[in-house]
């Protein structure tokens, strides 16, 4: 099944794009996530994350934990439609209360054409502006809650697999001493997860690897379901297996049907279809190289090595996946 998602049609590539997204926001997995990114979460077990994602309510009868709509439409200024996005109230040490809101983002492309990081700025102003009326308004800014923008790269090149970088504001003193309150700059964060999908999960990450190495394996449909049921019994999944069972039965349904194909197009045409989808996959890869190394779009990239307008078409719903 190995590259499934650069060879299949449009219609499986949403199919696996929705998998991906329900694996995502499982208590099981979003928990490990907001335990090991999210600041405000360090005071709370990943036991407990768990729970308030399943839908533990606070006294007054209030979910700590709420998936929202993914899209955010403002009149004039566009749509962004996000991968998964909710808002969770974490308990602190003081024994307060914060809530953030997060989106978690699949990124299978490192560079599309523009930086994810300024894209993710987009969604974070969008995702600060939707507060407005709710958390806060123009008699008091104070009650404006922290937004994360989580981006995960299942397929990222092997010399940056397991790197994680966070991106945050800070505070400089240009003149005097004079110290702001982080609670009022401190309002949005951007994080970079690389992952590797040739990841070998015998060699375990430096770091959090306990999330790690259960995103690449269950976000990459080129693993089997006996390699996924191993790492959730190695690393204490206990829930998630029909999730993963889905796409490990998705990728092999897609696999048969291009078996199937071949077949049926007789040994010529079955050939001639191999040579078009390994012509497909090698300008797939291509592309990726030029985008990636001359910091170029998917259509400038098209451009410089020549590929026919057909092929653009089919190859341009991988990007867009």
């Amino acid at each position: 099944m190995d590259k499934v998602l650069e060879i299949t049609s449009n219609d499986h590539i949403i199919m696996i794009d929705k998998l991906c997204k329900r694996i995502l926001g499982h208590p099981e997995i979003l928990g490990r996530i907001i335990k090991g990114f999210i600041k405000e979460a360090k005071d709370v077990s990943l036991e407990e994350i768990i729970e308030l994602i399943k839908g533990k309510k606070e006294q007054e009868g209030n979910s700590y934990f709420q998936q929202l709509n993914n899209v955010i439409d403002i009149a004039h200024h566009g749509r962004v439609e996000f991968d998964y996005l909710c808002c969770i109230n974490l308990p602190q040490a003081d024994g307060t209360m914060k809530r953030i809101y997060l989106d978690v983002e699949i990124q299978n492309v490192e560079n599309p054409g523009y930086a994810l990081l300024t894209r993710g700025n987009d969604y974070l102003s969008r995702m600060i502006t939707s507060q407005n009326g709710k958390e806060y308004d123009y008699r008091n800014y104070d009650g404006m809650k922290k937004t994360y923008v989580i981006w995960i790269l299942p397929q990222a090149a092997k010399k940056r697999d397991g790197h994680v970088n966070c991106i945050n504001s800070k505070l400089e003193n240009i003149s005097g001493s004079t110290i702001e309150r982080l609670e009022s700059y401190d309002k949005s964060e951007q994080i970079m997860i690389y992952l590797n999908k040739d990841h070998n999960i015998k060699d375990k990450y430096e770091d959090s690897d306990w999330i790690k190495t259960p995103l690449v394996i269950f976000l990459n449909n080129t693993y089997d379901l006996l390699v996924k049921k191993e790492v959730m019994k190695e690393y204490g999944f206990e829930e998630i297996e029909k999730e993963v069972k889905k796409m490990c039965n998705l990728g092999e349904m897609i696999a048969r049907e291009n078996i199937e194909k071949g077949h049926s197009m007789g040994l010529e045409q079955g050939l001639v279809q191999g040579q078009k989808l390994e012509r497909r996959k090698k300008n797939i890869e291509l592309i990726t190289n030029l985008m990636n190394s001359l910091s170029i779009s998917f259509s400038k990239a098209v451009e410089l090595l020549k590929v026919s307008e057909d092929e653009v078409l089919e190859i341009k719903k991988y990007f867009e996946a």
